[in-house]
């Protein structure tokens, strides 16, 4: 018989306060429970109010972008992939390789080359109310190959490996067991059958501004009056690697549009860069072999002022910003 809620928010607690943890960027992770996806797909997710295991949304046609390794796919049972899979932590060494827009390059240099979250939106769930429900399931490492058990009561929880699956930083490589058992670790899920509910959803975190403006864009009025307030763009300590592309921020006016990309990207390009504007009518503007350059903007001056349009940018077809510019006319 599972524990009650209080008690699994108890061990938890007990987890956050221990010295090991509790001075660094770790300190809040025992509090939630991770899934991360392409902010396309994370909008659909909020427009129905339910997170669905793979095979459920692809029977749905809910899957806007696949972002998993078929490699690792084929080798999880399918009775897995008809569970919401989520994680201890963010971090972890899936989204380490599939994290922001690769470019063509750094996509072939990658050992998962078709491992592509391009925009990743997170969704911290609350820890204790997920492993307190009748049906949900935890591992010790992930589940895309074998090896891993299954566990569900409170006991079993303590028994983790925790400074494993919360391990941060550097990997030894010299002691090969030991660094496969930690990365496998790192990759510990707690998973929930068929459909899980967006009742014990607390944050969605977008790694930058203009993310979190182009996530707003995509949702209907009434999802975004409904979740706007759960939604924060990161600070740096934040659930995400930083390591690829992708839009910082974006300065919207009646005369210019001014993107600035991450300057910490490993991957500059090139990209097939395609730009679209909206007025009364929709104007494509397609640059090949995009690169960034040292400043890592990107401006595009409009011939005429506009006092509303729509702008959307996709790099190697991926989406990376929208958002709607309307003039307002102050009364001062």
């Amino acid at each position: 018989m599972k524990q009650s809620e209080a008690e699994f928010r108890a061990f938890l607690q007990e987890i956050a306060k221990q010295d090991w943890i509790k001075r660094s960027e770790r300190r809040w992770w025992p509090h939630f429970v991770f899934h991360y996806t392409d902010i396309r797909n994370a909008a659909r997710i909020l427009e129905d109010g339910v997170l669905y295991s793979r095979l459920q949304a692809e029977a749905r046609g809910k899957l806007a972008v696949s972002s998993g390794s078929t490699v690792v796919l084929a080798g999880t049972s399918e009775n897995i992939k008809d569970y919401v899979r989520l994680y201890f932590r963010p971090k972890t060494p899936t989204q380490y390789h599939a994290e922001g827009v690769h470019s063509s390059q750094s996509l072939e240099q990658s050992p998962f080359p078709d491992a592509h979250c391009p925009v990743p939106v997170f969704f911290l769930f609350d820890a204790a109310k997920i492993l307190s429900h009748p049906e949900s399931l935890f591992s010790d490492r992930g589940l895309g190959g074998h090896g891993y058990q299954l566990y569900s009561t409170l006991d079993e929880l303590r028994q983790l490996p925790w400074k494993k699956i919360y391990h941060t930083g550097w990997i030894d490589q010299s002691d090969r067991k030991s660094a496969h058992e930690i990365i496998a670790c790192r990759n510990a899920e707690v998973i929930v059958p068929r459909q899980l509910s967006l009742d014990a959803l607390r944050f969605i975190y977008c790694r930058s501004e203009a993310e979190k403006e182009t996530l707003l864009f995509l949702l209907s009025p009434t999802a975004r009056q409904r979740y706007q307030t759960k939604i924060f763009a990161s600070a740096r300590s934040a659930p995400f690697f930083r390591r690829r592309t992708f839009v910082e921020s974006a300065l919207l006016t009646d005369r210019e549009i001014r993107l600035r990309f991450s300057p910490e990207t490993e991957s500059p390009g090139p990209f097939r860069l395609r730009v679209t504007l909206t007025t009364s009518r929709t104007f494509v503007k397609e640059t090949e072999n995009f690169v960034l350059g040292p400043s890592y903007e990107y401006m595009i001056p409009l011939r005429r002022p506009l006092s509303h349009y729509q702008i959307q940018v996709f790099l190697d077809e991926h989406l990376v910003y929208a958002n709607t510019f309307e003039e307002r006319n102050l009364p001062f």
